[in-house]
């Protein structure tokens, strides 16, 4: 079975500037993580949360049988500096693409945190597998 978020981790990492941004050299490890962040995370540098928004579901079908899954992701970036969170952003949506996901409009977040002192770009993406491939 295929897992969504691992093939959306692992298109992330592999962008080098998301990794220049999200890399901890010390530890070893992204700071990306799914659903939330963690209180005991690695919270030093700009980080990333991915999420599913609804459950995969059936996007076409034909004669009794499933054709296509469609996913509803969100991806939350944060970040001391506006511009990095505009800049992976603009880096997660070309990954995105890559996989076959579109940005969906309206369904978003900019916003300044006072409390966190971060800057908050929250994106969503709906996608569709290829024709036949739905073992998800």
């Amino acid at each position: 079975m295929k897992d969504i978020l691992n093939i959306i981790y692992e298109s992330l990492c592999s962008n080098e500037y998301i990794h220049s941004m999200t890399y901890n050299e010390e530890t070893e490890r992204y700071r990306i993580k799914f659903y939330e962040q963690p209180e005991t995370a690695d919270k030093t540098g700009t980080f990333i949360t991915i999420r599913p928004v609804d459950v995969p579901n059936e996007a076409y079908h034909g004669s009794d049988q499933e054709l296509s899954i469609e996913h509803l992701i969100q991806i939350d970036v944060e970040s001391t500096y506006r511009t990095t969170c505009k800049q992976i952003q603009h880096e997660i949506k070309k990954e995105m693409k890559k996989l076959s996901f579109g940005q969906v409009s309206g369904q978003g977040l900019d916003e300044y945190f006072p409390e966190t002192r971060r800057f908050v770009d929250a994106r969503r993406y709906d996608g569709n597998t290829k024709i036949y491939d739905t073992n998800y």
